[in-house]
């Protein structure tokens, strides 16, 4: 071999070795294929290969805190869905009839497609596309009625008054979904974000995650209540708000907040802190009375939104003490064939304006309530719910949550049926006084709130 061609393959070898050394090797990734492989091959039964990586992987991040964790594919989807606030699907929240295993209709959701098409809060559906639903898991149902647009799914559904069975076929369509709901419905089933009666000027805002547009929903709410008749108060609710998109947090700030710090994001490499500040130009109110609800699953996002605007001076906030999660998660997808997988994990930790870290380190019953976890309400505004009142105050919601039929008969008319987690068919429940949300009003009220003043803003 000529020495000139020797000399080549000597310089590319050596390249090798070094772009080889250069690559990161972990020595556990080679013991683990070996331990699949062994296991593959002699255990006792079959083994599910999926199944196998994934107690590997909950495994590995169980290592972690407690927020770090995998999530397979299902997870992940429902995860994304909700972040980014669109699935391909029918439209319609679902729950188990524990005595027959059949799932019922909650409230189907305003335009969805199943809105659509007449069906209705309490149907009851028996057959998905020919399968019995007792016979398949709630995840189950849900993957067989989301998909692609343009798809249609046969539903089989049996209705309080109706003798036999309707079938009813729905086309899947894109499904937008609300982060920010009102305090009750309309009768054509869109939101009331002012409270009753009385209580008319002050705008009520209940935000249920930090979605990809709850700032923008926000903002466009304000923008057509104070074109109607203008507002004096506003209630922010963030009560069961276990937190989303740390980028919505620092928005839904800014729109009630001059230049003020938002938050102080703090990473392992200290050359990749952040500190967030509020801008003029995103300004959208920032003088109204403003009250921020906040109970013990307040969490993460709605944390850093109810400290800021407490800190800034901006906000009173009434209610418990929140949950205490001071920690910034990403998620990173991780594909496997035609599967998302992920891993979400945590990438850094928060301040809030007055420069503390809200994060519970303890479990709760362990947890030292001197210190300085979680954001508590401000003083004199302390308003703690029983076990008892705040399974009641859920339940409330949910009820106004639900879009009700117009013309059929009560669900409570439903024969042989077993109660669920929802209470349906009271038409006239006896009214639910929320005390957390009466002493936001009793503030708003002390704040110079006159029927006088509905037009001063």
């Amino acid at each position: 071999m000529p020495k000139r061609n020797v000399l080549i393959i000597t310089v590319v070898l050596l390249l090798c070795l070094i772009c080889y050394s250069k690559i990161p090797h972990n020595q556990y990734v080679r013991v683990y294929q070996r331990a699949a492989a062994m296991l593959d091959a002699r255990y006792v039964e079959e083994i599910d290969q999926q199944q196998l990586f994934q107690g590997a992987m909950n495994g590995m991040m169980a290592t972690l805190d407690e927020h770090s964790v995998y999530m397979a594919p299902l997870e992940y989807q429902d995860l994304d869905e909700v972040l980014n606030q669109e699935f391909g699907g029918l439209g319609i929240y679902i729950e188990r009839i524990e005595d027959t295993n059949e799932i019922r209709i909650i409230t189907p959701a305003l335009n969805s497609p199943a809105f659509k098409v007449g069906i209705q809060a309490g149907d009851v559906i028996v057959q998905i596309d020919g399968r019995r639903s007792a016979d398949l898991t709630v995840a189950e149902s849900q993957k067989m009625m989301k998909g692609p647009p343009g798809e249609m799914v046969n539903l089989m559904i049996r209705r309080t008054g109706e003798e036999a069975l309707i079938p009813i076929s729905v086309t899947r369509e894109l499904v937008q979904l609300l982060s920010v709901l009102g305090y009750d419905r309309k009768e054509d089933g869109h939101w009331k974000y002012r409270l009753p009666q009385e209580n008319q000027g002050m705008v009520y805002l209940q935000s249920t995650d930090f979605a990809a547009h709850s700032a923008e929903e926000i903002a466009s709410i304000l923008k057509e209540e104070k074109a109607a008749n203008g507002y004096r108060g506003i209630i922010l609710d963030l009560r069961g708000n276990g937190g989303g998109l740390l980028s919505t947090a620092v928005a839904l700030c800014d729109l009630f907040i001059d230049q003020q710090k938002i938050v102080d994001v703090r990473f392992r490499n200290s050359q990749q802190n952040k500190s967030f500040f509020g801008t003029v130009e995103a300004t959208l109110d920032a003088t109204t009375p403003m009250v921020v609800l906040i109970d013990r699953l307040s969490a993460s996002a709605s944390e850093i939104t109810a400290a800021c605007l407490q800190d800034s001076g901006r906000a009173v906030v009434i209610g418990e003490r929140s949950y205490g999660k001071g920690s910034v998660q990403d998620v990173e997808v991780l594909e496997a064939g035609e599967e998302d997988h992920a891993i979400k994990f945590t990438i850094a930790h928060f301040l809030r304006p007055n420069g503390k870290n809200i994060h519970r380190r303890k479990p709760l019953d362990q947890a030292n309530p001197e210190d300085a976890w979680g954001v508590k309400p401000t003083q004199g505004y302390e308003v703690i719910l029983s076990d008892e009142e705040l399974e009641a105050y859920q339940q409330d919601k949910l009820q106004r949550f639900i879009i009700h039929p117009r013309e059929s008969p009560p669900i409570s008319e439903q024969r042989d049926q077993a109660p669920t987690t929802v209470e349906f068919g009271n038409e006239n429940p006896p009214p639910y006084l929320d005390p957390q949300l009466l002493k936001a009003v009793e503030y708003l009220k002390q704040r110079n709130f006159s029927p006088s003043a509905a037009d001063s803003n």
